[in-house]
């Protein structure tokens, strides 16, 4: 029998959130508690976790009018933090080159900065339309 294919955190269905999340530190708040009540660490520091998980609530709401969905879960492997933002917007996010590096940009920073501190970033469209942003983070072994 051939061996399975790899998994992949972006195959694992996303479930409802415990509690809903409508604001960035309400969802700060979630990720710190997956943390805490599973006993799991990021390899990343959490203020690093924290700046993503922020960059992708506001910016649901600075660009597409609120998050449609929120989740924050431990892969099926245990290996990653897997965090999901759900907008309504059809759009990518967009990355200027360089915008990091220059001290005189009035913004823009946001999706390089997630894609810097995350170890992936995905984003799929929505079947009912808007797309998911998909961020995962490597935990530390036990």
């Amino acid at each position: 029998m051939p061996p399975a294919p790899p998994r992949s955190p972006f195959d694992d269905p996303v479930p409802a959130p415990a509690a809903p999340v409508a604001t960035a530190g309400a969802a700060r708040a979630a990720v710190t508690a997956l943390l805490s009540d599973t006993g799991r660490a990021t390899v990343a520091p959490l203020g690093a976790v924290h700046l993503v998980v922020t960059e992708l609530v506001a910016n649901a709401f600075r660009h597409a009018d609120g998050m449609t969905g929120f989740d924050a879960r431990v892969d099926a492997d245990g290996a990653a933090l897997v965090v999901t933002v759900d907008d309504g917007d059809e759009r990518t996010p967009v990355e200027t080159p360089g915008v990091l590096d220059d001290p005189a940009a009035l913004g823009g920073r946001g999706w390089p900065l997630v894609r810097l501190l995350a170890a992936t970033c995905r984003t799929d469209p929505r079947p009912e339309g808007g797309k998911r942003i998909t961020v995962t983070f490597p935990l530390r072994p036990r």
